[in-house]
């Protein structure tokens, strides 16, 4: 029999189906004669765990002693929720068994919350490539707090048009829409605009990287990814 009376199991089913998502979505365990009290688990993802317990408010000391029979420490009911509020991992006490149990509904939306973040994260993270093209700035542009040369500039202007026809020719051929046509467009048209503006180091880590991103995002194939890295060894030389 569980430690938790049927009443309570209801109340935390109750919360697990009033949410974006339904009981069966959940492995819900209702241990017997121990100190975990519910262990619930995302079971399409299964790091998103939720548990519930009862532990002492001076942590294994005051389990140990309270095993003996001496100290005073507290009996709390504790939540443990992956993810958390704004934590990954957060745990929690509580004064009492609804207040506990009533964060199984919060714990239901924050994993609605970090899946549908989750592809922003993925996308912000910066890939192999933009990683060492970053790098590769640092080894590869002398004095990079000078500014551009006129025949620097031209030389620059004349490698982004050469990808800017190199764009046109592939359109068609990956299939790129009007709209990320227009955002290449006008990531190469910025990067010649900002020449006359940046010193040499800033506009290769703001311009050139920005050029890399929107095509990052574009370029998925294959061979949008061997035009990247001709890309960004082209902009060094």
């Amino acid at each position: 029999m569980p430690t938790l009376r049927n009443s309570v199991i209801n109340k935390i089913i109750n919360y697990l189906e009033h949410g974006d998502f339904c009981v069966e979505d959940f492995d819900s365990q209702f241990p017997d004669n121990s100190t975990v009290l519910a262990r619930i688990t995302f079971k399409a993802l299964p790091k998103y765990t939720f548990v519930l317990d009862e532990t002492y408010s001076t942590g294994s000391i005051g389990a140990t002693l309270a095993v003996m029979g001496q100290g005073n420490a507290k009996k709390i009911i504790r939540t443990i929720e992956k993810p958390g509020t704004y934590k990954n991992n957060e745990t929690r006490k509580h004064e009492d068994i609804d207040s506990a149990i009533s964060r199984v509904s919060d714990w239901v939306r924050s994993i609605r919350d970090d899946l549908i973040n989750s592809r922003a994260t993925l996308c912000s993270t910066i890939d192999e490539l933009t990683d060492n093209f970053q790098k590769s700035i640092d080894e590869n542009i002398d004095d990079p707090e000078s500014y551009f040369e006129s025949h620097e500039e031209d030389a620059i202007k004349s490698k982004l048009d050469e990808l800017h026809k190199r764009v046109s020719e592939l359109e068609e051929k990956l299939g790129f829409t009007p709209e990320e046509t227009r955002k290449i467009e006008k990531a190469i048209e910025k990067g010649k605009s900002d020449l006359k503006v940046y010193p040499k180091g800033v506009w290769y880590k703001t311009a050139g990287t920005k050029l890399l991103t929107v095509m990052k995002g574009i370029l998925k194939s294959k061979e949008g990814r061997e035009i990247l890295t001709d890309l960004a060894k082209k902009l060094l030389q």
